[in-house]
């Protein structure tokens, strides 16, 4: 099998689940080995993830640590990159170059699975929305601007695991506004708040899902290292 180098740390829980999720996955396709999976979480700081995620700054700083994480998984001869985060596809372009292996991308991905459908709600950052990240790509709904407010807010809280109860009353009530009956769950954070698949007659998309299904499928052909 492949190895797949993860940037991860975006938060460090989603990481972890993402991990899981890949070894679940290929372990119902091998059942002879598990995948050799190299991870390395990057050391965002705190002030710096919270103005990126909600407000758009500080993107040369960013943008520096993630080409630096790629460029070491590239010298630990992974065989592919991914990141199980949707916001830091910012700089998907950046890190691309700065390597010379395949960078898979979760906004593609989640794009092919979804792009014949008429109308998709769109749960993100405000970094996703404010760099158009699914603009051109998708026929989106997004939330009012007040809700896309208050859910910056609520994943700040989720990436440093102070997430309540509330806050899941409140995506879900953001869910429900939609006229959209497909909603895609574009920051992958929010699978740890709400794992359902199907809420009333809206149908979910997790990008996380979305982004393990991928990189499983790119693991399971094989590689040269």
């Amino acid at each position: 099998m492949k190895t797949v180098g993860i940037i991860g740390g975006l938060g460090p829980e989603t990481t972890a689940h993402f991990i899981l999720r890949v070894l679940s996955l290929c372990f119902e396709n091998n059942k002879i080995q598990r995948p050799n999976i190299v991870s390395i979480n990057v050391p965002i700081p705190f002030k710096l993830e919270k103005e990126f995620i909600n407000q758009s700054k500080g993107k040369t700083e960013f943008r520096k640590l993630l080409v630096q994480t790629a460029k070491t998984l590239e010298d630990a001869k992974v065989d592919f990159i991914v990141m199980p985060c949707n916001t830091a596809h910012v700089f998907i372009d950046d890190i691309r170059k700065s390597v010379n292996i395949p960078v898979l991308s979760i906004i593609d991905e989640s794009v092919n699975i979804l792009k014949n459908t008429e109308n998709v709600g769109l749960l993100s950052t405000p970094a996703t929305v404010k760099n158009k990240l699914f603009n051109n790509k998708l026929n989106l709904q997004k939330p009012i601007k007040s809700d896309q407010k208050e859910l910056g807010i609520i994943i700040n809280r989720i990436l440093n695991n102070q997430q309540t109860e509330n806050d899941r009353k409140k995506v879900l009530q953001i869910i429900k506004s939609f006229t959209s009956k497909n909603i895609l769950l574009a920051c992958t954070d929010l699978q740890l708040v709400i794992q359902d698949k199907q809420i009333g007659d809206k149908k979910i998309f997790d990008t996380m899902e979305i982004l393990a299904q991928a990189t499983v499928k790119e693991v399971m052909k094989g590689g040269d290292n």
